[in-house]
């Protein structure tokens, strides 16, 4: 396959495989976003598949909040573990004999080792490494055992993991066609990296390789934290005789400040935080393509059907994209303000209402007295609101029949100053 950064010739087939060791973070979104958006321009399919072979890490309901996450932003896709497709299953624990075959047969053919080391053998050296101010060892001593010993190793019977088995001389090479450039890594540096651990489960190296050629990935794009990972990958692609795809690597979203990446401690990064506070996802979806991909220099405010007619690969920037709270909250409030109708903003707004009580699902359907109540007044506060859960505070008055205030204001000095009135 050609690596030229503008070859989209042929079938385009992209993936997002995101694991379920955690509620999905608004940077995985966006990377979902352009491959998403890279299947729907140049014509081709979206594949989500669940890797979930890190057992220790995962979170309970983490899938399913990934999913809910990627529909909410309006991100679909063509095959997956609930819609199915011709490569099922799309469940990584559910292709473990598939990995076990293809471990196996990278030790036959001399590209992988089986290793005995203990966990607490391997702590021992990265200890010593550290005191003598070296890097870990990149090399399993099980890599240069003598047939004996391994013969003497599996006669025990004991646990072991699968090595990848790396070149100790050249270098391997790829392009990266968001940063549009080459990339080259001695491979004496690469690490012989776990393929199969002890427990059976693969590691992300093997079954991300064995899974994108089984599904026929075209174009792999994801975070740039990667980036290291991919010699190893292309080993396997080259041991196994499989063809490789494009690599893209998408530069992470950076704090507001710009320094680190953007993390929990700079407030809400959780997509699930976001639809609760009431975003658009229309919002969403155009201020995340922005954080990293632009159309021209002044264009902002793109519907998702515009966004995939001037979607280019070639305008995904390589350089790191900045946080900007205020400016998601203004194209959101643009949105509320200039492209939803005041019924669908009320449609929308019920749930919020129904949430602070002071609207029940039966006493606000449409058509109804109470729901045309609540939209007259949508209508007259449409352009103070930014978020849909400001809703309760903006419209809460005109839903009780007495109101607090506090009398002393009006006693005193300035006769002007009223308080806030609080829903009794």
């Amino acid at each position: 396959m050609s690596n030229d950064r503008a070859d989209i010739s042929g079938p385009v087939r992209v993936r997002f495989a995101p694991s379920p060791t955690g509620f999905l973070h608004v940077g995985g979104v966006r990377t979902a976003m352009f491959s998403w958006l890279t299947a729907r321009h140049y014509g081709g399919q979206f594949i989500l598949r669940i890797e979930d072979t890190d057992q220790k890490r995962y979170v309970e309901g983490a899938e399913e909040d990934l999913k809910a996450s990627l529909r909410w932003a309006g991100i679909e896709w063509d095959e997956g573990p609930d819609v199915g497709g011709p490569h099922a299953p799309y469940r990584q624990s559910e292709r473990l004999p598939l990995y076990n075959q293809y471990a196996h047969q990278l030790v036959e053919m001399g590209c992988a080792y089986k290793s005995w080391s203990s966990a607490e053998e391997l702590d021992v050296e990265r200890k010593a490494a550290a005191a003598n101010h070296q890097p870990p060892p990149l090399r399993d001593r099980w890599r240069i055992a003598t047939p004996e010993q391994i013969a003497a190793a599996e006669a025990e019977g004991k646990p072991y993991t699968i090595r990848l088995k790396m070149p100790e001389e050249g270098s391997t090479s790829f392009y990266d066609f968001v940063k549009n450039e080459t990339i080259t890594f001695e491979n004496s540096r690469v690490d012989d990296t776990v393929l199969l651990k002890s427990d059976g489960y693969p590691t992300y190296h093997l079954a991300v390789v064995i899974d994108d050629n089984a599904m026929g990935i075209t174009h792999v794009m994801r975070a740039e934290e990667w980036i290291a990972s991919t010699p190893k990958h292309i080993r396997l692609y080259e041991c196994l005789g499989w063809p490789l795809p494009m690599f893209a690597h998408v530069p992470n979203i950076l704090r507001p400040d710009g320094r680190g990446k953007l993390s929990k401690r700079d407030g809400d990064v959780k997509t699930n935080e976001f639809w609760e506070k009431g975003y658009l996802p229309e919002a969403m979806f155009n201020f995340l393509v922005l954080q990293g991909w632009s159309y021209d220099e002044k264009t902002e405010l793109m519907s998702q059907a515009e966004i995939v007619e001037r979607f280019s690969l070639t305008r995904i920037q390589p350089s790191p994209a900045r946080w900007d709270i205020n400016k998601l909250n203004w194209m959101n409030g643009h949105y509320i303000n200039h492209i939803l109708t005041v019924d669908d903003l009320t449609r929308r707004a019920l749930p919020f209402m129904h949430k602070a009580g002071l609207l029940t699902e039966v006493e606000a359907l449409p058509g109804d007295d109470e729901y045309l109540y609540f939209q007259a007044i949508i209508a007259l506060l449409k352009d103070r609101i930014k978020v849909l859960s400001e809703v309760p505070d903006l419209t809460g008055y005109f839903f009780v029949d007495h109101l607090k205030y506090d009398r002393a204001l009006l006693l005193g000095k300035d006769k002007n100053a009223i308080s806030v009135a609080q829903a009794s």
